[in-house]
């Protein structure tokens, strides 16, 4: 997996979302930052959680469910297990984000909100590929508010679960 901290900038993954750097007006649009304010007033300053002054995906949620935040494909083993990890926070404290994960189609695991503003959050779920050689992941929300549903992710991590 690459650029799941996002210090790469807008590069290494897929969104159903638009990019629209420095201007997340309307909805369904993402940007890739250091601080989400810079991009939409009605945001909380907040810093990243990988160093505090690195990038994160800041996101204005769209409001049609199923919508792929951030996806990426990947080469896996067959018959493995991995782990499939982000970091999420609010950036506005109206009705938090509601992500889930989704690997070749299929959601991994339940939904997971977003906390307060500025409060990194991380979730996880575990995946064994099976006979897959190959996994597209994603995130994906849920939420379909447009009012809030604005959240930022940060390093997202897709890797094989060690056994001893």
């Amino acid at each position: 997996m690459s650029n799941g901290d996002f210090e790469g900038g807008n590069s290494g993954f897929d969104s159903d979302y638009g990019y629209s750097p420095g201007n997340l007006w309307p909805e369904g649009l993402y940007d890739i930052l250091d601080n989400p304010q810079s991009s939409h007033s009605g945001f909380s300053p907040c810093e990243d959680h990988t160093s505090g002054s690195g990038n994160m995906m800041v996101v204005n949620g769209a409001g049609s469910p199923n919508q792929n935040v951030w996806c990426q494909t990947v080469s896996v083993n067959p018959n493995s297990q991995y782990v499939l990890s982000a970091w999420l926070t609010s950036v506005n404290p109206s009705s938090p984000a509601l992500l889930q994960f989704s690997i070749n189609g299929s959601v991994v695991g339940p939904i997971f909100s977003a906390g307060p503003v500025f409060l990194w959050q991380q979730f996880f779920e575990i995946w064994d590929s099976g006979t897959n050689s190959s996994a597209s992941i994603c995130i994906v929300n849920q939420n379909t508010s447009l009012g809030g549903n604005d959240f930022a992710l940060d390093d997202i991590v897709f890797a094989p679960v060690c056994v001893s």
